[in-house]
């Protein structure tokens, strides 16, 4: 746990005094799963990962330099590393609010602030107790670098229990606007299937991608989509395993971000209340494998948080 701590220190310092570097959204560059699982009064901090090794322009033949170009003007600029430090708490029994703080790091650059995020799960009525739980998502961002844009991203939240084992998946669409705003709507999209082995451990696979333009989308060559295992450690969010209820989540825009990934942020949700007599931690480890020539052959992906 001290460790854990040392990280969010330092992680705080950055945020307050790093210089700006060359913005990217932070949010699609973590990777979190989203879950219905929505408890009132329930809290939590979370510190989400990535580090990755982008592709890089002169990977190209020189003949391609205005195609590169082009291609990186189209979201497709990656930080080596990118960070989101984030809040959330259940305002009620449907309604999970929280708030997202950004970072990365490019090549030669120093950490940097990029977006503020206000992200948002509603859940689709009362708890159900049966395989299927539902609930929505919406999200908006703001640019914090005159280079970067806003975003609204917004969609369903659907998970599917079966024993042990778990699909969560959220498709969902994001509208940039304001400054750098880009042509069109996007699709972003992330999924997670888990196997719990024990209360406090899980192992699964998580895919994250994006298409932008969904109107007008790029080849496939030039998408983002990637897949790889992870492991679980702790209450995982939102799981039945861990004996209380909880909230999932990004990437990244899952942006995390979900891309968004991660942005964008698991799976089952359990249907009786229990009191937490001290904080629960948490923590997810994986490797994401790039499916196409746009996306980074790998990213580690190190998800770390607590709730009260």
């Amino acid at each position: 746990m001290r460790n854990f701590g040392r990280v969010i220190a330092v992680l705080v310092v950055v945020v307050l005094f790093g210089p700006a570097s060359r913005p990217a959204d932070a949010g699609h560059d973590v990777f979190h799963i989203f879950t219905p699982a929505v408890e009132a009064g329930h809290f939590g901090f979370e510190v989400l990962s990535t580090f990755q090794d982008p592709p890089r322009a002169h990977d190209h033949d020189d003949e391609d330099e205005g195609e590169d170009d082009d291609h990186a003007g189209h979201g497709h600029t990656m930080p080596r590393t990118a960070h989101e430090i984030a809040v959330h708490v259940g305002v009620t029994d449907f309604w999970m609010t929280k708030l997202a703080l950004g970072i990365s790091r490019e090549d030669g650059d120093s950490y940097g602030v990029d977006t503020i995020a206000s992200e948002n799960v509603f859940r689709f009525g009362p708890a159900r107790g049966g395989a299927l739980d539902l609930g929505w998502f919406t999200a908006l961002s703001a640019g914090l670098d005159s280079e970067a844009t806003n975003a609204i991203e917004l969609g369903p939240i659907v998970t599917l229990v079966s024993g042990p084992m778990a699909l969560t998946v959220n498709p969902f669409f994001e509208k940039t606007f304001g400054r750098n705003r880009e042509e069109g709507i996007a699709f972003t999209y992330g999924w997670r299937a888990t196997y719990a082995v024990h209360d406090t451990f899980a192992i699964g696979v998580e895919g994250y991608g994006e298409i932008e333009n969904i109107g007008n989308a790029p080849p496939g060559a030039e998408q983002v989509h990637r897949i790889g295992p992870v492991l679980y450690f702790g209450h995982m969010h939102g799981s039945t395993h861990g004996g209380h209820n909880g909230h999932g989540a990004h990437g990244g825009h899952g942006h995390g971000a979900g891309h968004h990934g991660g942005h964008a942020h698991g799976g089952e949700e359990v249907h009786t209340s229990h009191a937490r007599d001290k904080a629960d931690w948490h923590a997810e480890v994986g490797v994401l494998f790039g499916l196409t020539e746009a996306t980074p052959d790998a990213a580690l992906k190190v998800n770390l948080g607590v709730d009260f």
